[in-house]
């Protein structure tokens, strides 16, 4: 069986994260004997975890102009400096076929143990589940252009337990979604995390 994302499957994810209906976000994931992710649209910084969430969340909302977009060039890595290590830039391919990974946070691939950097997020290595969920949340920013919180567990393959995130858009002069931000900071690792031993036997 192929590992590439299921195109039916990452538009009912995207549909479900557009409708509020996550019955096709969830099942997967409970197949997979994981937790439904949590996605909330427009969160306050002040709800999120992390110091680097709220901190990226912030700084996008202070960049907006007045139709509430933030451009691409406005994006300072300088001042990202504090959460630099977990942010990933996305480059939008095709309208949102696919996306590109212009960056891929250093702590990130670190604790991942892999590098996505010019790679796109259908060839991801730690398999479909992962993608599918990625690019449609991806898809469903491109038709909803505001901040999307997401949290996931991930398959037992994988060292990391969780992931939380904040992903952001960014627009052109026309208000096209040409990038997209995000910060990703990792959970505790698999091998520390007691609530299920049958994860742990990886």
């Amino acid at each position: 069986m192929s590992d590439a994302p299921d195109r039916t499957a990452i538009d009912a994810m995207r549909d479900g994260l557009l409708t509020g209906n996550l019955t096709p976000l969830s099942a997967p994931f409970l197949r997979h004997g994981l937790q439904p992710p949590v996605v909330q649209w427009n969160p306050r910084a002040e709800d999120l975890p992390t110091t680097q969430l709220p901190f990226v969340l912030n700084l996008w909302l202070s960049l907006r102009d007045a139709d509430g977009r933030v451009m691409p060039e406005q994006i300072d890595p300088f001042k990202l400096k504090p959460a630099l290590g977990y942010i990933l830039l996305i480059d939008v391919l095709d309208d949102g076929e696919d996306f590109r990974y212009r960056l891929y946070g250093s702590e990130v691939a670190r604790v991942a143990g892999f590098d996505m950097t010019g790679k796109r997020t259908s060839e991801i290595v730690t398999g479909s589940l992962a993608s599918t969920f990625y690019i449609a949340g991806y898809r469903a920013l491109l038709r909803r252009p505001i901040p999307l919180f997401t949290w996931h567990e991930m398959p037992m393959q994988i060292t990391i337990n969780s992931w939380d995130r904040i992903v952001l858009p960014l627009s052109d002069a026309q208000g096209r979604i040409t990038r997209i931000l995000t910060c990703n900071m990792p959970g505790e690792p698999l091998i520390l995390h007691a609530k299920d031993a049958r994860r742990q036997q990886v």
